[in-house]
């Protein structure tokens, strides 16, 4: 069910609100439907009596809203329901001379529910000198109950190895900019110029699995080893957080291999001394556009770039020790990473803060350049625009830019160009 409701009061007074009863066959009876409200109010002060005369102000409105979005997209459809998977294959048990297939038992989670995300906003958009100067600020605070998510289930339970379930909280909260400027407005040239950033901060405020304050869920799989997790789910970190050991370097400043920082002071180094240690996702990102057209001739390009974000070289870790190479199942060595002549490193140290990297990156993501051919019947454009042309970052890897912030098998973006025609008649 939908059901919306919008009111404009004099083109001054902004009243919107709606509501959605949502319900998804993939959790149970209890909890198959949800309500989803929300509701805005806007207030358009360059329309009020003491404004309208301004030579200068030609927008400023405040806004707010509210509102509840659910997420079902669980990538299971009976995570709800105890079903049992038949034996395939050998695995069967034998009475007598008959062999019987067996049944196991899968994970499930009988309260499953929807996840809802409650986002509250506040903003202000503005514009000066009929708008050729304009822009927005907004801030948001974002609230998400019963995450769900895939989690290890104990060992011994006779059941597969993941369990989705709802886990918790997480708070999101950041400020959003962004700036439109005109800044040549002549009959034969025009440029205008768009630039906006995000500050943003992602926090777990509550895991609903464990009540011991050190409780965490590991995540983020890696190649190397079984079963091997390089980040956590952890009250009062981000949900990007990698888990690691802190790295000893000797005076030359190299890594000196198997040597970890003590940090639970126990003069063994045992898992108890892996740390939270940087995130996936950026403190900061930005993004900055340029057109400019002169009589038929249009050229634009835009730069995006991301900060405050690290990421976890697995492509390092996973083969650049000297075993990976040498110790192999054929008669000849394997390729191996590049990195093994800076580290030295003989054998995994795949917990290592020592390949958790900064990924800051600007990217040159798009420019295009066009002319426009008038003609009496037919006018025709010509186009070159070429993507994903230059990246400006330190990290070592093959792009910075990975979402989950574990670089391995990841298949490379391409730089693309493109010669386009079109006709108008």
């Amino acid at each position: 069910y939908f059901a919306r409701a919008s009111f404009d009061i004099a083109n001054k007074y902004l009243i919107s609100g709606s509501v959605r009863r949502d319900g998804s066959s993939r959790f149970g009876a209890d909890n198959k439907w949800s309500t989803f409200p929300s509701a805005s109010v806007g207030w358009k002060i360059h329309n009020e009596d003491f404004l309208l005369d301004s030579n200068t102000l030609s927008q400023l409105k405040l806004r707010a809203g509210y509102g509840v979005t659910g997420n079902q997209e669980i990538g299971s459809n009976y995570g709800y329901m105890g079903i049992y998977s038949p034996s395939v294959g050998p695995a069967r048990y034998q009475f007598g001379n008959q062999f019987y297939n067996t049944l196991r038992p899968e994970e499930f989670d009988a309260d499953l529910k929807w996840e809802e995300l409650q986002t509250y906003n506040v903003g202000v958009d503005f514009g000066f000198f009929n708008n050729r100067l304009s822009g927005t600020v907004e801030a948001y605070y974002r609230e998400t109950e019963d995450l769900l998510a895939t989690v290890p289930v104990p060992a011994g339970a006779n059941l597969s190895d993941l369990l989705v379930t709802n886990v918790g909280e997480t708070v999101s909260k950041g400020v959003e900019v962004g700036l439109n400027g005109t800044l040549i407005q002549k009959e034969d040239f025009n440029w205008d110029m768009n630039y906006n950033i995000t500050f943003q901060d992602l926090e777990i405020t509550r895991l609903s699995l464990g009540e011991n304050p050190n409780f965490f869920i590991p995540q983020g799989g890696i190649s190397g080893g079984v079963g091997n997790n390089i980040q956590i789910w952890k009250e009062g970190y981000d949900p990007s957080t990698f888990f690691v050991f802190r790295q000893v370097y000797n005076e030359a400043g190299q890594p000196i291999e198997g040597a970890y920082a003590d940090v639970n002071g126990d003069n063994e180094i045992t898992e108890a001394d892996k740390v939270p240690y940087k995130k996936a996702s950026p403190d900061y990102f930005m993004g900055f556009t340029n057109t400019l057209n002169y009589k038929n001739l249009d050229f634009s390009f835009t730069f995006r770039g991301s900060f405050g974000n690290y990421m976890y070289n697995n492509t390092q870790s996973g083969n650049g020790f000297v075993t990976a190479g040498t110790v192999t199942p054929q008669d000849y060595y394997s390729n191996l990473n590049s990195n093994v002549l800076e580290s030295n490193f003989v054998n995994n140290q795949f917990f290592s803060d020592y390949y958790i990297q900064k990924a800051d990156f600007v990217k040159l993501d798009n420019i295009s350049l066009g002319y426009l051919f008038p003609g009496e019947k037919v006018d025709f454009r010509t186009s070159l625009t070429a993507t994903n042309l230059w990246t400006i970052t330190d990290y070592d890897g093959l792009d910075p830019e990975i979402s989950s912030g574990i670089d391995n098998n990841f298949y490379p973006r391409s730089t693309s160009l493109v010669l386009g025609l079109n006709l108008i008649f």
